[in-house]
């Protein structure tokens, strides 16, 4: 091994799967003002890409590599951002706390019943 080998480039190890590439496809298609966000490499995980809608809703996937990424969105027709640069949005934030809250309400409404159903028992 060389010196020269510890500073080179590593290409992607692992391709993105085709089911992922299909799942960001069909997300996206249906949603509307749809961007993307590309997660970059870790020592434990490949380059992703963070889908959000207009509205706040999300999805991620990872996609091998930033080529890979860069050829996704522009077939889809979506801006890229770079999230370390960027960050990524307050409405992703905003939704997932409103879609953790309703989980909640539904939880609790849920365990009334139980409880309810228990005492007339």
């Amino acid at each position: 091994m060389a010196i020269r080998d510890l500073f080179r480039r590593r290409r992607a190890r692992i391709p993105a799967d085709p089911a992922d590439l299909a799942h960001l496809r069909t997300w996206c298609k249906t949603r509307v003002g749809v961007e993307g966000y590309l997660e970059p490499e870790t020592l434990v995980s490949v380059p992703g890409l963070c889908l959000v809608a207009f509205d706040g809703e999300w999805t991620r996937r990872p996609v091998g590599d930033v080529a890979t990424a860069r050829k996704i969105t522009g077939q889809l027709g979506i801006p890229l951002y770079d999230a370390s640069v960027s960050g990524y949005p307050d409405r992703m934030r905003a939704y997932s706390e409103v879609r953790i809250a309703r989980e909640r309400k539904e939880r609790a409404r849920r365990l009334r019943e139980q409880v309810r159903g228990a005492d007339e028992q």
